[in-house]
């Protein structure tokens, strides 16, 4: 039987923590001005949050968990990128994978991060141990920032959860689901969640990206998965999908794509 993954409150040696004051963030922002757009989006967006009203941090962890669908995301300066994504965050682990709506398609940016999060007395901490961005118009087209640490906080209203960084840059997403039906397994470079009849893939380091979301089928150990985002790199070149489906397998050791390629489970 795989079982679900419960993180606790891990610190790691030498990891970035930032703050949410202006010097931190006009450092980063010096750091990132050079790297092609798509991935300077994909630094700010990870930055951390600002809120209208305070939350305690359990009432954060109980208001932030769930499935949740991207419904906008708009910069510090007013620029409108619509996206379509989805976040989940249940069972101490989060994941995120998104393709921004641009056209030619095949040409459209996407990010994906996973990683452990936790209640602090900010509200709650995470650490994105994959924060991944394809540009397939980029020099390099793949781009791994590594672990990086925040404390967030967050606003909801009902079904909708709004998230807003210290760039300015402005996140909204509508409940799917409670989640409470997740299932998470832990590869050594990403995650795989199912929630609600949906499926969340997040793998990737500086040489390679799998990622993806979409409804899902299975029977036994067989699955179907009905993408609707999938964006992968090998490094040299990004292949975007929707609208497709892939067949798996999924068994206690690995998840195995039709085309071969293998994700050993890790416990």
């Amino acid at each position: 039987m795989l079982k679900p993954l419960l993180y606790g409150i891990p610190r790691y040696a030498g990891m970035r923590r930032h703050s949410g004051d202006a010097p931190a963030l006009a450092a980063v922002e010096a750091t990132t001005g050079k790297l092609p757009f798509c991935h300077r989006l994909v630094v700010s967006v990870l930055f951390l949050l600002s809120v209208t009203l305070p939350v305690q941090a359990e009432d954060a962890i109980g208001d932030s968990e769930g499935l949740w669908e991207y419904t906008g995301l708009v910069t510090g300066d007013g620029t409108s990128l619509p996206l379509t994504g989805i976040f989940l965050i249940k069972d101490g682990m989060f994941l995120q994978q998104s393709i921004f709506n641009a056209e030619p398609f095949a040409e459209a940016g996407s990010m994906a991060h996973a990683g452990p999060f936790w209640a602090d007395d900010q509200g709650f901490g995470l650490i994105s141990e994959q924060t991944l961005s394809l540009d397939p118009k980029g020099a390099p087209v793949l781009r791994s920032a590594g672990e990086i640490e925040h404390s967030i906080d967050v606003t909801r209203a009902g079904d909708d959860l709004a998230i807003v960084f210290g760039s300015g840059t402005r996140q909204t997403l509508k409940l799917l689901g409670d989640a409470a039906d997740t299932r998470l397994y832990k590869f050594e470079d990403g995650a795989l969640a199912f929630a609600n009849g949906y499926f969340v893939l997040v793998v990737g380091d500086e040489e390679r990206v799998v990622s993806g979301y979409g409804r899902y089928r299975a029977v036994d150990a067989d699955l179907t998965l009905e993408v609707i985002r999938w964006a992968e790199s090998d490094g040299a070149t990004v292949i975007n999908q929707r609208g497709t489906a892939i067949a798996a397998e999924l068994t206690a050791d690995a998840l195995r794509l039709s085309d071969g390629r293998v994700f050993p489970i890790i416990d």
